[in-house]
């Protein structure tokens, strides 16, 4: 049975993407997957994530029972700056040859092994007004390549499969969907005690409309902005609007607009310090929405992850979110600022409907699971050791 590698660069990076969330989501899941088997007594593939040698123990952190890891004999910084100059020897040279996953879009060299590699949306081709400029230049042609001739692509949505197909020309059984999920033993409803003890750490004060995203045009949250400035001034003077989420790129004008809207006495915050994740549920359970009008998502965790905490959401109806959502959430045009304050408005005054996203939120949450993902996973490995 051959040996499994799964690229692991975004596992152990300093910032903590969605990308990594999504790749210990799955490493888990594996993890959990071999359990099972090894307890009813089947023969289970050696299952390795390969790191920079200076990484080692914040993977060791992850705690995995069943998963092991294999080195890279350089520094995350020179690898990473080898790998997006295309300047990485073949990787199998040094771990051997086996079944090798991609996790971030683009493949590494290999000489005698065969891959998958992982394509978690298209916003650089189809939207790419809204990326990293150099972020674009890289992914277009490596993810292009990567895909052609990988065994399988995987994505985590079926709209992400649907643009995969269409943009790369690709059959229905070369693309595979493997969801994120919000994992219920963290993202539940918190109390009401450790909700005021979580807005006093970071220093957020009275009732907050949350938006939890990177800081991005893609995000669009200048209309977010836009929106929460269009409702009645009793109402902004009542409830912030709470900006939670890293800096990203093309930022300057949604800071002007900020600035010059607090300056005129709107009720825009963050938070005093970056928000851990293991404090992201007090903050979704404290809010009285989450506000996500997105221009394209590959996914959209943020939506999945308040329901599953029962806090009413808005967001835009493109791309993959209305599958993640459901019915649960008011959708919206994401660049209909007036619609977008409306929904917020009806949000704030139905409670009837907070009542039933308290119930039925965790319910919708449950449809993705990171053990069926990852079984999907298990599957493709299986099949080419």
């Amino acid at each position: 049975m051959k040996n499994v590698y799964i690229e692991g660069l975004g596992l152990v990076e300093s910032h903590f993407s969605g990308v990594g969330q999504y790749i210990l989501g799955i490493i888990r899941g594996i993890d959990d997957v071999i359990e099972k088997k090894k307890l009813s007594g089947e023969k289970v593939p050696n299952v390795r994530v390969i790191i920079p040698y200076d990484t080692v123990k914040k993977f060791k952190k992850f705690g995995f029972k069943h998963i092991g890891f294999k080195t890279y004999p350089m520094s995350f910084r020179y690898m990473s700056a080898l790998n997006h100059r295309s300047k990485l020897p073949p990787i199998d040279l040094w771990c051997g040859a086996g079944f090798y996953i991609f996790t971030r879009f683009a493949a590494m060299p290999l000489v005698f092994s065969k891959y998958a590699v992982v394509v978690y949306d298209l916003s650089f081709e189809l939207y790419s007004q809204f990326s990293d400029e150099a972020n674009a230049k890289f992914l277009s042609p490596r993810t292009k390549a990567a895909v052609a001739s990988a065994v399988k692509t995987i994505t985590i949505s079926q709209n992400a499969k649907k643009e995969i197909m269409q943009f790369y020309k690709m059959k229905d059984d070369s693309v595979l969907v493997a969801t994120p999920a919000a994992d219920q033993t963290h993202f539940y409803r918190r109390s009401e005690q450790e909700i005021e003890q979580t807005k006093v750490k970071y220093n957020i004060k009275g009732k907050y409309i949350l938006s939890l995203s990177n800081l991005e045009p893609r995000k669009n949250l200048e209309g977010l902005v836009d929106a929460y400035c269009t409702l009645p001034k009793s109402t902004t003077d009542d409830t912030s609007l709470l900006l939670v989420g890293v800096n990203g790129w093309k930022t300057q004008k949604l800071f002007q607009k900020i600035t010059g809207r607090v300056r005129e006495g709107y009720n825009i915050v963050r938070p005093s310090h970056y928000i851990h994740d293991e404090d992201k549920p007090a903050i979704l359970s404290g809010a009285e929405m989450l506000v996500y009008p997105s221009h394209y998502e590959g996914f959209g965790m943020p939506p999945l992850e308040a329901l599953a905490c029962g806090t009413p959401v808005v967001c835009a109806d493109n791309s993959s979110l209305p599958e993640v959502v459901g019915d649960l959430a008011i959708q919206i045009d994401s660049s209909d600022t007036q619609a977008i304050a409306e929904a917020i408005t009806v949000t704030l005054k139905n409670k009837t409907s907070s009542s039933r996203v308290l119930y039925d939120g965790p319910k919708q949450a449950e449809n993705f699971s990171w053990t069926k993902s990852a079984e999907t996973y298990y599957e493709l490995i299986m099949e080419n050791v």
